[in-house]
């Protein structure tokens, strides 16, 4: 399935831009604000938020690290906590587009500042259209009495970013929404997420796990 966000719809938040700018928790304001604003506006022009997903069955192994996904075993203490109870899952992958790479290829060459403060502003839309996304498949689950656990990306807490090759295979983004993945696991367009999201019958906790 595909999900298309409106970018003029979604909220890219400034406190995840200034997360991303180290702000220490100071609110931005000034020419700081201003220069913020003006990046939003124009990731928002030329930003195409796409996403493709589906669901699939998954199975947690009782041995509390083994996680069996449609594209093979994996192992992941985190990962495995993280969806226990789960018997399904969605897989995604969301980007807001290359329009935003072409963007920063230009900005590099005119100011490093204003740059630095546009990639923050792309990390933060695609966090936005994967935040819209599970706002749509909660509320699908809602209705069929189920909840959603938080979503879960390869090569966080100690799952493998080789994770990425499965869900390729199994989601082919490329064709839905123009993501390739590289030899190194890294994804083009520049902003782009796939992420793993549990369903199951009980809530789940509302925070990540780091611990292995």
């Amino acid at each position: 399935m595909t999900f298309i966000a409106d970018p003029k719809t979604l909220e890219i938040r400034e406190k995840e831009i200034t997360k991303y700018l180290w702000y220490c928790g100071q609110a931005p304001e000034g020419e700081s604000l201003r220069l913020i604003n003006k990046c939003v506006d124009e990731v928002k022009r030329v930003m195409s938020a796409k996403a493709c997903y589906s669901r699939f069955p998954v199975e947690v192994y009782p041995d509390g690290e083994t996680v069996k996904l449609p594209y093979g075993e994996v192992k992941s203490g985190v990962f495995s906590r993280h969806i226990a109870g789960c018997s399904e899952v969605w897989i995604f992958a969301a980007t807001i587009g290359a329009g935003f790479d072409r963007l920063i290829q230009r900005k590099r060459h005119v100011s490093m500042s204003e740059t630095a403060v546009l990639q923050a502003t792309g990390a933060a839309a695609v966090e936005a259209v994967c935040d819209a996304l599970f706002d749509k498949l909660e509320k699908e689950a809602t209705a069929e009495g189920k909840y959603l656990r938080l979503r879960f990306s390869p090569g966080y807490g100690n799952l493998s970013l080789d994770n990425q090759k499965g869900i390729f295979d199994l989601l082919t983004p490329a064709k839905y929404t123009g993501i390739t993945l590289m030899d190194s696991m890294i994804m083009a367009p520049e902003k782009s997420v796939t992420a793993i999201i549990g369903i199951s019958d009980t809530p789940g906790r509302k925070t990540y796990e780091t611990d292995k």
